[in-house]
């Protein structure tokens, strides 16, 4: 098995990830993206330094499971394992290397910050997966969780190509076949992007990626996977790595800790939405003052909410 040692340590490192947003929602824009500077000596090609950064999730996550000695994957796990894999064929590969049009270039702190993500959440979500016993069964729960996953990926790689549409050719779009109504083909880099979900958020795509992995979370917690998983001990009585073992973990063990987010599918879901909902306030309202015409009764990720 993979040893506690080392899986939970690194699981409550993970945990501290998410303090970033209030920093990220008042104070600060991470640059890339239109929050990019194009004179920064620290800039590297966009689509590259993606790929690279990405494709730390799914290589982390292989050599996990092939190095660390563990249980065969049972038939769940596989499945979750799968499901992991073609998110990041498409994340990593075919949308920044095939499909995407030249990005903004990504300032390479930006790109270390995602590559250490990744790093973090490979590791540890196969390392869950891990944990799956052979006799694991599968209830119409898992199902559910795993159809959940798929709309929200294909919603995601939708609203993606809407998005690159705008700056494609004409002849070359893939999923929409104009511009919005009002808006000048000759126009600068940002545009107003129009269908699916558009019509109501400004950033379906991160409102779909959550879909996802919410669901994929459900899938790899259903009751009958779940009751199976190799129990998971109280954060208190956990035999830290030597290292840890300072005041500051001790006091944490002391804190009620939601057991959910032990399970590292639900820690990505939170640390997920911790990085992206200060992105898509902040992009949401760039969007409201520098693009001419911005539909005003569009919230910013979550239809009708927020």
């Amino acid at each position: 098995m993979i040893p506690p040692t080392s899986f939970f340590p690194t699981l409550l490192t993970f945990h501290i990830f998410p303090l970033h947003a209030p920093i990220t929602l008042w104070h600060l824009d991470a640059p890339f993206g239109r929050f990019s500077s194009k004179t920064s000596n620290l800039n590297v090609n966009g689509n590259i330094a993606w790929a690279a950064a990405e494709l730390v999730s799914p290589i982390t996550f292989a050599t996990t499971l092939l190095v660390n000695p563990h249980p065969p994957l049972n038939y769940p796990s596989r499945i979750l394992a799968g499901l992991y894999f073609a998110h990041y064929a498409h994340r990593a590969i075919v949308s920044p290397l095939i499909l995407s049009p030249k990005r903004s270039p990504l300032h390479v702190v930006v790109a270390l910050a995602m590559g250490l993500f990744n790093l973090f959440n490979g590791y540890l979500v196969a390392a869950g997966l891990a944990f799956y016993p052979p006799e694991a069964e599968i209830s119409w729960k898992f199902w559910i969780g795993v159809a959940g996953w798929a709309i929200g990926f294909l919603g995601n790689v939708y609203h993606d190509e809407v998005l690159n549409d705008l700056r494609r050719l004409p002849g070359d779009r893939l999923v929409t076949s104009r511009l919005s109504e009002d808006e000048d083909p000759k126009a600068g880099r940002y545009k107003i992007p129009r269908g699916g979900l558009y019509k109501f958020v400004s950033f379906p795509n991160y409102f779909s990626e959550w879909i996802e992995w919410t669901f994929y979370a459900l899938a790899a917690t259903s009751p009958s996977v779940s009751n199976s998983l190799v129990p998971l001990p109280p954060l208190a009585h956990l035999r830290l790595h030597a290292g840890l073992r300072g005041s500051l973990v001790k006091l944490i063990a002391k804190i009620w800790w939601p057991p959910y987010l032990l399970h590292p599918a639900w820690m990505f879901v939170l640390a997920e939405v911790a990085c992206m909902l200060p992105r898509a306030l902040r992009g949401h309202q760039w969007n409201q003052e520098k693009l001419k015409g911005y539909p005003k009764d569009r919230k910013a990720v979550i239809p009708g909410l927020l």
